[in-house]
């Protein structure tokens, strides 16, 4: 688990963007993604 949290503004980079569109066709929910990125829900 990560111990850190992007800076609220800061926006997602293209890879992200990419790694969350995966995530979201596997059926992830929002929570759980937001967990693997290391970014607050």
């Amino acid at each position: 688990m990560q111990d850190y949290y992007t800076p609220k503004g800061k926006q997602l980079t293209i890879h992200e963007r990419r790694q969350i569109q995966r995530w979201k066709l596997e059926g992830r929910s929002n929570r759980e993604i937001a967990r693997l990125l290391g970014k607050a829900p």
